[in-house]
């Protein structure tokens, strides 16, 4: 609970506002509100976030295991996607050396997390150069799908790692590069918080945490009732991140690493892409 005071205060201080709304039209005066009402914070109460979650993604019928299924039936976009991350990762890698000539010299090792039948590890690491790469998500069902998807010689570059992101905690010096996109919203506050310090307990010197996703304006938050999941803001966002202990990547310039998805269309939320070290 003082935990996501702090987060509270962390936006109030920041004039951003720290109410929000939900999927059936509820009002919430604060975050604590929100996560009271899923039944945090009351010993005689056993929440269900990850149980909606988990039965929402291990349905067919709600996701099937195609592109189209992991971008919720915009898989028009999956390409403007991947353009633009590569970029980001390309601007990025230039201002980590060290990184850069690992992926070269012995191909390095990702993670994606969250990652549903490979998309990104398809699309995106496996082109970079990695030879080493942990497929990591929650539902079986799509893991199951992930090494036809990604293709058989490429598979045996993969190691898929069937657990909830509030569970998975990497080895120490593991990852050169740890990719989170759009799943964020799946975890609560202080479980994300969790996750994004022992995924920087992870890197290997130079590392980097990439994540990208979905951020809400007007408000702190939306929380779905259907699927367990909270678009937040972006200083939202950003004050879990800071409370984490990582933070986000400097450029010589002296400019954070921080760009925004330009060309989704305007009905989409914006999604920043965010570099971070430990």
């Amino acid at each position: 609970l003082n935990f996501i005071q702090r987060i509270e205060n962390s936006l109030t201080k920041k004039f951003q506002v720290s109410c929000g709304t939900d999927s059936a039209g509820r009002e919430y005066d604060s975050i604590t509100e929100l996560w009271r009402n899923e039944g945090y914070f009351d010993k005689n109460k056993v929440p269900n976030w990850y149980k909606k979650s988990h039965d929402y993604w291990n349905n067919e019928k709600n996701v099937p295991s195609t592109i189209d299924g992991m971008l919720g039936g915009f898989s028009v976009l999956t390409e403007r996607d991947l353009d633009a991350s590569r970029k980001f990762v390309d601007d990025l890698l230039a201002s980590r050396p060290d990184v850069k000539e690992r992926i070269c010299s012995n191909g390095g090792r990702a993670s994606e997390c969250g990652a549903g039948i490979g998309r990104l590890t398809k699309g995106l690491l496996l082109p970079l150069g990695f030879k080493s790469i942990d497929v990591v998500e929650t539902s079986a069902r799509l893991l199951n799908s992930a090494p036809g998807y990604i293709g058989h010689d490429d598979a045996t570059k993969c190691n898929f790692i069937c657990k909830g992101l509030q569970d998975f905690d990497p080895d120490a010096d593991t990852y050169d590069l740890i990719w989170v996109q759009w799943v964020v919203g799946y975890l609560n506050d202080w479980d994300l918080c969790n996750f994004f310090n022992r995924l920087g307990k992870s890197l290997k010197k130079g590392g980097i945490v990439i994540v990208k996703d979905n951020t809400c304006n007007e408000k702190a938050y939306l929380a779905d009732r259907d699927d367990g999941d909270i678009t937040r803001s972006f200083q939202y966002l950003l004050a879990i991140i800071k409370e984490s202990g990582m933070r986000v990547v400097q450029l010589e310039s002296g400019d954070d690493m921080i760009r925004w998805q330009t060309d989704f269309p305007d009905d989409i939320w914006p999604v920043p892409m965010i570099a971070l070290c430990y």
